[in-house]
This record gives C-alpha cells, sequence and structure tokens, in this order.
C-alpha cells in the first residue's frame, strides 16, 4: 500500500521540478512498502540508496536552477537539502553497518519532510522562476 499519492495539490509549477518530486514520491512509496512488505535489508537496502542517490540529483538541479536565476532565499534553500542528505546518509551508513532497523516511522519522516519542503520551500522557487 502506499505511503502517499501524487496530488495536484503538489505541483508547483516547473516541469523539471514537478517531474522530480513525482519521482520522489514514488520512490518514498517503493522504500515504504518495501519495509512495510518485509522484503529484507538487501531489497530495503538498495531502495534507500536508489532515493538518496536521485534526492541528491534533483538537490543538484534545483539548486542549478537556483543559482541561475540568483534567487535570494537559495541559501536557506540549500540548507533545508543539505541537512535532508546529511540525515538519510547517516541513516543509510547506520542500516548498512548494522546499528539501525529501518521502520515505518523513517518513511513517515521522509514523507512529512518531502510534502512540507514542496509546499512551503519549493512553492516560493517556483514563483521565483516563473
Amino acid at each position: 500500500m502506499a505511503l502517499f499519492d501524487w496530488s495536484d495539490d503538489f505541483n508547483v509549477g516547473s516541469k523539471f521540478i514537478d517531474d522530480d518530486h513525482k519521482k520522489l514520491v514514488r520512490l518514498v512509496n517503493d522504500f515504504h512498502e518495501a519495509m512495510e512488505q518485509g522484503r529484507g535489508n538487501d531489497v530495503v537496502g538498495k531502495v534507500l540508496h536508489n532515493l538518496v542517490v536521485y534526492t541528491q540529483a534533483h538537490f543538484t538541479r534545483e539548486e542549478a536552477e537556483m543559482q541561475r536565476i540568483k534567487y535570494p532565499k537559495y541559501l536557506a534553500h540549500k540548507l533545508e537539502h543539505d541537512n535532508l542528505i546529511r540525515e538519510v546518509t547517516e541513516l543509510q551508513s547506520s542500516f548498512a553497518s548494522g546499528k539501525t532497523m529501518l521502520t515505518i516511522k523513517v518513511s513517515k519522516f521522509l514523507r512529512e519532510w518531502l510534502v512540507t519542503h514542496i509546499k512551503q520551500t519549493d512553492q516560493l522557487l517556483a514563483k521565483a522562476l516563473a
């Protein structure tokens, strides 16, 4: 069962950002489903890795656009990106070393972070890009 579905409420009006966000929603749902179904550490670890890699690529694209338009809130926006990447990278390392078990709570955290980031921070960026 999907953790959350894409909704038009998440559209920010920038095609590349919206397309990236749709992919991130799918990856968070894949991660949640892998854990929920108890598919095993190898599968969950691989899905988490894919989520981290795609998130980094998405943030790189967003940050390039912010720099291109000289976005005044660039540093604050980038800090949000950096903090999430740090948190999920630490989680990924801890999981890979066997120190941390991934739980549904982790996928719900990712969902909440993504929803909040899209509806608040990225909405402001999209207005600046328009």
